[in-house]
């Protein structure tokens, strides 16, 4: 809990992106630089997004109170359609395992923040909890 959020503190230290921002204005007369410029915003603002999505669904796969999964979450749909599905503990450690691997579920969040954005969205990963939903439409807003 408050370790995460010290450790989210760090993002603070992007402010710097402003020196090497001023550094690369000679470079924005050239085309191709003001290209790759963009992409590398782009790719920068998507992987955010994508944290944050993973964030969500993490938060909202698993109900605390009741102790079970909430299976309309999209954590939840991917787990299960990659068979890796989330599972109780009780005999041993007395919490919940499974799920996709650590990097299924970045390029996962990622496919879903890149389709959002460029506002393809397939539909294939779609947002289901009220937590998703709020989320998808303010993604959508800054795409």
């Amino acid at each position: 809990g408050i370790s995460s959020l010290f450790s989210s503190l760090k993002v603070v230290r992007l402010l710097r992106l402003g020196r090497v921002a001023r550094k690369l204005d000679h470079y924005l007369e050239y085309g191709a630089a003001v290209l790759v410029l963009l992409v590398c915003v782009f790719g920068l603002v998507a992987h955010w997004l994508a944290c944050i999505w993973y964030s969500i669904g993490d938060y909202e796969v698993i109900d605390e109170q009741n102790n079970t999964t909430k299976t309309d979450s999209w954590l939840y749909q991917l787990a299960t359609s990659t068979g890796h599905p989330y599972r109780y503990n009780a005999s041993g450690t007395g919490q919940w395992e499974g799920g996709p691997g650590k990097d299924s579920l970045y390029i996962t969040s990622l496919y879903f923040t890149m389709t959002s954005l460029t506002t393809i969205g397939f539909g294939n990963i779609a947002p289901t909890t009220d937590g998703e939903k709020i989320f998808s439409v303010a993604m959508m807003m800054v795409g």
